[in-house]
């Protein structure tokens, strides 16, 4: 879930790779101030390679760099932390590099000795998780071999691990992934990153020990994360609610700085408008006759009492403000791409999908359109990766994140693709987090030039505009 004040301040601010697949050197300055970062290039430069290398490190995954070709490759760190990988040849007889997995992390950090650390392999002859439950594109043919269904690529298990890793539960990453040692996990502990692919639309279940074989859209998985998190909000208001209520008639008597008449009018008034927006946004039901009539103070007893429900009251809505500016955002971005569908929220459903439709003879006299709901399954693929991928930026993330996204274009139509990246920086205004997507796309780059890195020569000028107001 979301947190936005106990995450890290650790961002990852430079990623190099020399000799991937033994001819490219490619160097990424992550952008400080947009906090977006764009790799552009020819299909084959590795693009896709260098977020997933990124990921792996992040997670674990050691088997992705055993497995693709690199001679080098380095992270930097804000705080002038290194972390370097390489395969060695041999270890100065220090260590028997036919024991480790032929990788050498050294890391980096200011003040300290360089430390170096070998992943070593772990045996794969007793794994037993059925991978399948999670990839359903995979069926099992050997004791640790896999066919996949759609291309009859034959697969081992470490093939498997290394691909996949983001599609797999973090418990089984970690079962079979050497710990690091202990100054490498001290930095990449502290950054939350994930990798979103485009095509992803299915979540699988990340529970080791559940029975069930089968899957669940990622679209209606979402709405019930929604609804878990304005019911832990709804709780947490509740519990503000009651603390304040209990010492509300002392806090009534003591109360020495009484607001004027027209403040407390004032300050009512914003109150009904901030508890009407908490209403739209789905955390809060509708009020009936519950709003204050106008009124004029003029006693001091009743000035008191209003003074400190004033403030009660501010304190108990605070602690909804921040879902409701997500929820707010969130519709925003989904109706502007959705008609003439429309998104709603509430707390029974998470969110749910209706269409209005107008007949001629309702045009002709005026009366309200017809309303059908929307099964979220029945969403095109485009909506649905839109609506998921908004989803999990505005309410999964911790602070200071780092989302990898690989071609965010496939499923945007053109007018989609011009808007992604101005909207994405709506969404790092609000939650704070840092992007690096790879992408062919002139429309979603617009303007943008100033977040590009090339990784090969790319024209971005056809069917440029400009987009940044």
């Amino acid at each position: 879930m979301f947190v936005n004040d106990s995450s890290p301040s650790l961002r990852l601010t430079h990623f190099s790779v020399q000799g991937l697949f033994g001819e490219f050197n490619h160097s990424i300055p992550l952008c400080k101030d947009e906090h977006i970062t764009a790799l552009i290039g020819p299909n084959g430069m590795g693009k896709t390679v260098c977020l997933r290398l990124i990921n792996s490190l992040f997670h674990h995954t050691w088997m992705t760099f055993q497995t693709t070709e690199f001679k080098k490759i380095e992270f930097q760190f804000n705080d002038k932390s290194v972390i370097q990988i390489d395969k060695p040849d041999n270890v100065d007889g220090e260590t028997d590099v036919s024991d480790t997995m032929g990788l050498r992390f050294v890391t980096l950090i200011p003040g300290d000795k360089p430390d170096t650390w070998f992943p070593r392999s772990r045996n794969l002859s007793g794994f037993r998780r059925p991978l399948e439950q999670y990839l359903p594109f995979l069926t099992r043919i050997g004791p640790r071999s896999y066919v996949h269904d759609n291309t009859r690529q034959i697969m081992s298990i470490q093939e498997i691990l290394a691909n996949y890793a983001d599609r797999l539960p973090e418990s089984i990453l970690r079962a079979y992934s050497e710990p690091p040692s202990a100054k490498l996990e001290k930095i990449i502990s502290q950054i939350d990153c994930h990798l979103i692919e485009t095509q992803r639309l299915l979540v699988f279940e990340a529970d080791e020990f559940r029975k069930s074989q089968g899957s669940t859209l990622a679209i209606s998985h979402k709405a019930n994360v929604l609804k878990e998190i304005i019911a832990n909000d709804l709780a947490v208001y509740a519990s503000t609610s009651q603390s304040l209520d209990r010492s509300f008639p002392k806090r009534v008597l003591q109360e020495w700085k009484i607001l004027p008449s027209e403040n407390i009018r004032e300050n009512l008034a914003k109150l009904d408008d901030i508890r009407k927006g908490l209403m739209d946004a789905g955390i809060l039901d509708p009020e009936v006759d519950d709003a204050l009539p106008p009124l004029e103070v003029t006693d001091n007893a009743i000035a008191a009492v209003l003074s400190v429900y004033i403030q009660d009251s501010e304190q108990k809505l605070n602690v909804l403000t921040k879902l409701k500016q997500r929820i707010q955002l969130f519709i925003n971005l989904i109706n502007s791409r959705f008609f003439p569908k429309k998104i709603s929220v509430d707390k029974k459903k998470g969110f749910s999908v209706e269409r209005q439709e107008n007949s001629n003879t309702q045009l002709q006299d005026n009366s309200p359109p017809c309303v059908f709901d929307v099964p979220l399954e029945k969403l095109s693929s485009g909506e649905q990766h839109q609506l998921v991928l908004f989803f999990e930026l505005l309410f999964e993330l911790k602070k200071n994140a780092l989302i990898l996204i690989d071609e965010p274009e496939l499923s945007l139509h053109v007018a989609w693709q011009k808007q992604f990246i101005p909207d994405l920086l709506r969404i790092i205004r609000l939650n704070k987090f840092n992007v690096l997507l790879a992408t062919h796309s002139p429309q979603l780059i617009g303007e943008w030039e100033d977040i590009v890195v090339e990784l090969g020569k790319v024209d971005l000028i056809e069917g440029r505009e400009d987009h940044r107001k």
